[in-house]
């Protein structure tokens, strides 16, 4: 194992943060394998797997299991870290201005088309090779004139030449699930399995998308652009989602760690059998079928189902108690699609337009925008 410390740009004077980076394995054998934890970095049951991960990653290398590359960054933004508002982590959006953390890392695809047009030839894999090169050299390229920018130039640059992108999240108070890009939704339901996550949400790549979508967008279309080169698209690139912001627990991160460690066997990064993957019956949704559910009003909300409860369109799953109203006046919230209700919010005081629930159907939904991720 190699650690090294990546220094970040000062955002002012007398102020200094740090990316620490894990390596294992060696560049060039074999595939290679990027994880990371903590970007949204007010979600942190990630952050204590990548603890129990790093061992068990360690001891593969010391017993020459891993056949290729490992590299992980297990708290992928000191930035948002920082942002400690009164007691509470703010980490999921940049408070200078730029933005959500998991959002805008840069047009890879259009520096990248150029480098390689009049380029590729009849071989897959030199294409393969040509492709990787233009990639490194257009995030290379890529400016870092503030502090978030910069942040996220470094983390493309460790991980844009990975053939697997884990990046580890959680939601608010919800089931277990994965996200993933249609064209790898095989790899992605082997994922859950053996993850045993009952939930798994697909998407195309266009528009703008996270952070594993941006290591897949530049592939999609330059396979567009060039059908005769063999471009393939890296095997995979997801965000995994361990349940809801309070789940850290020593016994449950160790669980989860060992899970992802079998992935990585059953992958053929690391050496040796994981054995059988779970039974778990993935539920797979398109996003345009998963409902995101708002508060219609001001006050308490009260869900009156549990999560993973199967609902139909229309049924009554939370109440919003009004508290500037006549006493106990409530606001019924119906289902609006068939679904698994598998996302509530562990915020009970709520404003209109606020996030409380996610029901995970199979019907696209016509108020759905197309492409528009979930993941906010």
């Amino acid at each position: 194992m190699r650690s090294e410390r990546l220094a970040l740009m000062s955002p002012s004077p007398g102020t200094h943060r740090e990316l620490l980076v894990y390596r294992f394995g060696k560049a060039g054998t074999g595939p290679k394998v990027y994880i990371q934890a903590g970007l949204h970095a007010d979600e942190w049951p990630g952050l204590l797997v990548v603890q129990h991960l790093l061992p068990l990653i360690s001891e593969a290398e010391i017993q020459g299991r891993i056949k290729g590359e490992v590299v992980v960054v297990p708290y992928a933004n000191p930035i948002g870290m920082s942002q400690n508002v009164f007691g509470y982590v703010t980490g999921r959006f940049d408070l200078t201005g730029t933005g959500n953390f998991n959002r805008n890392f840069g047009d890879l695809y259009q520096d990248t088309y150029r480098q390689v047009d009049g380029r590729l030839g009849a071989n897959a894999q030199d294409n393969k090779q040509l492709v990787i090169q233009a990639l490194k050299n257009t995030v290379a390229d890529l400016p870092s004139d503030n502090e978030a920018a910069a942040l996220k130039k470094i983390l493309l640059g460790l991980s844009v030449d990975a053939d697997y992108v884990l990046d580890l999240h959680c939601d608010d108070r919800t089931s277990a699930h994965v996200y993933c890009v249609d064209v790898q939704h095989e790899t992605a339901v082997a994922l859950c399995q053996r993850l045993g996550f009952r939930y798994l949400f697909t998407e195309d790549l266009n528009g703008i998308v996270a952070f594993d979508g941006t290591h897949l967008q530049p592939w999609h279309w330059l396979q567009k652009d060039f059908p005769d080169a063999g471009l393939q698209m890296p095997p995979l690139a997801v965000t995994i989602e361990y349940r809801g912001q309070i789940d850290v627990e020593d016994s449950m991160a160790a669980d989860d760690a060992g899970k992802l460690f079998g992935f990585l066997m059953d992958q053929g990064i690391i050496a040796g059998d994981a054995g059988a993957a779970s039974k778990t019956e993935v539920w797979v949704s398109s996003l345009q079928a998963v409902d995101t559910v708002f508060a219609e009003a001001a006050g308490l909300v009260l869900y009156s189902l549990p999560l993973d409860t199967w609902v139909k369109r229309g049924d009554i799953f939370a109440e919003i108690v009004l508290l500037d109203s006549e006493p106990n006046q409530r606001i019924p919230i119906r289902a609006r699609t068939d679904g698994y209700l598998m996302g509530l919010s562990h915020r009970r005081l709520v404003r209109p337009g606020d996030q409380i629930a996610k029901i995970a159907g199979q019907e696209p939904l016509s108020h759905r925008i197309p492409g528009n991720l979930l993941q906010l």
